[in-house]
């Protein structure tokens, strides 16, 4: 069974291709489709970087990863108002409910 935390993070470390992931013989439905939505938003966001003039590495596979959601019937298409990052969410305290 391939690393599922660190798939969630950084797909493309665990996995040699997209179609690898639709392919895992283990891998359930949602978790496949939630890899694969990980590392189109990886890649999309490497897009943006080399529109922006980053040096350029290894092309994008952001077609490639598209292509895998639609074999699981899914189309993707970036939120454009998404953060770039996940924000952290801190827990509140409210210091008058404090016995």
């Amino acid at each position: 069974m391939p690393n599922l935390d660190r798939a969630l993070v950084a797909p493309a470390s665990v996995f040699a291709s997209p179609d690898h992931v639709v392919r895992h013989p283990r891998l359930t439905l949602d978790c496949k489709r939630e890899i694969l939505w990980r590392w189109a938003w990886d890649e999309y966001l490497l897009d943006l970087a080399l529109a922006d003039g980053m040096p350029e590495g290894e092309p994008p596979r952001l077609p490639e990863v598209k292509a895998a959601l639609r074999l699981l019937n899914i189309e993707w298409s970036p939120d454009p108002a998404a953060p770039a990052m996940p924000i952290p969410q801190f827990e509140q305290h409210d210091p008058y409910l404090a016995a």
